[in-house]
């Protein structure tokens, strides 16, 4: 029996054109799949979806965000590759037609996974041929046999993300997650992106798997916010792995004076590490967000010493450069596994 309070607990503390065509069409109408009982030699999607049909909302919004966007980013990657592959061949003109109705399908896919708050209806059903539908707010999408080609790739990078939220062990209760090779089909590292949950007990929330935890305050404008996050998110693991490799060829990193200065759009920016010592970065946003380069400082420095490190940002939306504080306080960080080392 899974505990659902449990799990919600433990996150809180990432074809053919006729298939194209068949998927459009089921965006347009909506029908219940068959509630059924996923088979044992399903595969670990279907079986997960099985686990979360009458789980909480904020799990199964979490899983349809997940599901959707990745959809959405292999379709821009078949598109993008038919027109690469094609290019200056007599298959260049059809290769771009259906490219443009691929890039259509996936902003179709990535605008109904941007509607997604904790106010949206969310289900989950699987068919009778194992086949996956999510629906949100009553559209439909199929999930399973989505993809020609990639449906293996984008089934697993859809586990990854959602093990990294949520613990898979409880949900995927015949996988030996004991055994490291199994175990890495499903929970992989990517610190360089950002995976968002809509959790009841701190709104919405942008994370990495290295630590870094932006809890947002509203829900409006998630669009931008979540854009702001996964931007912020790159530069701090792009700099974090900069400093790594200086301080690995001997350089002398001083905390406290670590900034990055503005640029024009064109260059690079300068990254003081040092007295007289500068390396150079393209940070574009972090170089507008000197506070919040500050307030990180503990959490970059235990990435560069290979320690593990969770920092928890309050009022996400003023510290990303989003909003005006709300209050005076409103910009004050905690830390729950500060260390004095590491100030």
């Amino acid at each position: 029996m899974i505990s659902w309070a449990n799990m919600i607990y433990s996150h809180s503390v990432t074809r053919s054109l006729a298939g194209l065509i068949l998927l459009l069409q089921g965006l347009s109408s909506v029908h219940s799949a068959p509630a059924v009982v996923a088979s044992r030699d399903a595969p670990a999607l279907t079986r997960l979806a099985q686990q979360l049909q009458d789980s909480p909302l904020p799990m199964r919004s979490d899983f349809a965000w997940l599901a959707l966007t990745q959809m959405a980013a292999f379709y821009t990657e078949e598109a993008e590759r038919a027109r690469r592959e094609t290019r200056a061949t007599p298959r260049a003109r059809d290769a771009a037609q259906w490219a443009a109705s691929v890039d259509a399908y996936a902003g179709k896919i990535a605008l109904l996974a941007d509607s997604i708050s904790s106010e949206s209806a969310i289900n989950i059903a699987v068919g009778i041929s194992n086949e996956v539908h999510v629906y949100v707010d009553g559209q439909p999408v199929i999930l399973t046999a989505a993809i020609s080609n990639q449906q293996a790739a984008y089934e697993s990078r859809v586990l990854e993300r959602y093990c990294i939220l949520y613990i898979c062990e409880d949900l995927l209760q015949d996988v030996d997650f004991d055994e490291p090779a199994l175990a890495a089909e499903y929970v992989t590292t990517d610190p360089g992106l950002a995976y968002w949950s809509f959790s009841q007990h701190s709104g919405p929330v942008c994370m990495t798997n290295d630590g870094l935890e932006f809890q947002f305050q509203q829900m409006s404008d998630l669009a931008m916010k979540r854009a702001a996050c996964s931007q912020v998110v790159a530069e701090l693991s792009a700099l974090a792995s900069a400093l790594a490799r200086e301080q690995q060829q001997g350089a002398s990193i001083n905390w406290k004076s670590l900034a990055v200065h503005p640029a024009s759009p064109e260059t690079d920016n300068r990254v003081s590490i040092g007295m007289h010592e500068d390396i150079h970065l393209r940070l574009p946003t972090l170089a507008g967000l000197p506070q919040l380069l500050k307030m990180v400082r503990p959490w970059l420095t235990a990435r560069v010493r290979g320690d593990t490190f969770q920092l928890v940002v309050l009022n996400a939306e003023y510290l990303l450069g989003l909003t005006e504080p709300a209050e005076p306080e409103a910009g004050i960080q905690r830390y729950p596994a500060f260390r004095k080392e590491y100030e």
